[in-house]
């Protein structure tokens, strides 16, 4: 399988690296602004270069594109790859705000095209093993949850396109809560409503810290907390409880604790923990961690049967929805919105 890789940054890099390692799959050409960068990954690897994309897409014609660009850039390059009829994998999130993703939407259904979107928490070990026990309905009807995504990244004032709401959509919710907003929607189904308050403290323009509460369709109601500027979280760490009728669930990037006041399904009641080692099921080639193996092995089996995964464009839309809200909520002093 021919892939062209578009944005050599850290994300474009990342994934670069693992599908340079896998078997059957060449990436044909590099995509970048950067001159510089192209001119040393074309030394280092022998790849074609381009500094335009279409250009690119009308001489390689590859079979599939990676997409690794700031946000503003998402949906051109990915509507350009529609209107070939090219599968694409497009890092997160969608688009600068869902209004701007419609045309895109209409262009990969009508085209059928298999698609994905880089929420790649849904391939962590912990976080698919949590899926697995809720799918099961251990805990019987959900009825509230809590959850946080904090990492220290930011505690003076950020430079480049991420701190530019122009460039970006906003701060640390469409920046890095979104893959616990997709979390939360994959685990819980459809989110109705959003009341939510955003600070900025270190940056001008976007949010450095977030808080939303959130209805969902199903009766669950719960929170959200978000910053990328909390202290001592030196990588990106997720928690979500969710309490059931017949107990309660934690989940983080390294365990699943699971209480049960009944026994269900083989499962003792009182605690189960699930560990993060004893359910690493191993991957070809790790770069920044197995899930971003997983999650790209995942769409090279979608584009080769011709079937999208679960986190599709379709539901990378179902968030920036969610996203377009709480900033709307937050808008108008926590006032709730509908989704």
């Amino acid at each position: 399988m021919r892939i062209g890789l578009i944005g050599i940054g850290k994300m474009g890099l990342l994934h670069g690296g693992i599908l340079n390692a896998m078997n059957d799959v060449e990436i044909c050409a590099l995509v970048d602004s950067s001159k510089f960068l192209l001119g040393f990954a074309h030394n280092l690897l022998k790849i074609p270069i381009y500094t335009d994309y279409i250009q690119m897409l009308e001489q390689q014609k590859p079979d599939a594109v990676v997409i690794a660009t700031p946000v503003f850039l998402h949906v051109p390059m990915a509507l350009e790859c529609a209107r070939r009829g090219i599968p694409f994998f497009l890092e997160k999130p969608l688009s600068l705000n869902s209004q701007e993703a419609t045309p895109l939407i209409a262009e990969v259904e009508q085209k059928n095209l298999v698609t994905m979107v880089g929420y790649m928490m849904r391939y962590s070990e912990s976080f698919a093993k949590a899926k697995e026990l809720l799918d099961k309905g251990v805990l019987g009807n959900l009825i509230t949850f809590q959850s946080t995504i904090y990492v220290s990244q930011l505690f003076k004032t950020g430079k480049g396109w991420r701190y530019s709401k122009q460039k970006s959509g906003g701060g640390v919710v469409i920046g890095q809560a979104t893959h616990l907003i997709d979390l939360l929607q994959w685990f819980m189904g459809p989110p109705q409503m959003v009341s939510a308050h955003t600070k900025h403290w270190y940056s001008q323009e976007v949010e450095d810290f977030a808080h939303a509460y959130f209805f969902f369709q199903n009766g669950v109601a719960g929170w959200m907390d978000s910053t990328w500027s909390m202290r001592h979280h030196r990588l990106l760490e997720i928690t979500i409880e969710i309490n059931g009728e017949n107990g309660n669930l934690i989940v983080t990037n390294d365990y699943v604790k699971l209480y049960l006041d009944t026994p269900v399904q083989g499962l003792n009641s009182g605690w189960t923990n699930f560990m993060r080692p004893d359910l690493y099921k191993g991957v070809e080639f790790d770069v920044g961690g197995t899930y971003y193996t997983s999650q790209d092995k995942a769409f090279l089996e979608a584009v080769q049967s011709g079937q999208s995964p679960d986190s599709d464009v379709q539901n990378a839309y179902k968030v920036q929805k969610i996203v377009d809200a709480i900033y709307d909520s937050a808008g108008k002093k926590g006032s709730p919105v509908s989704i």
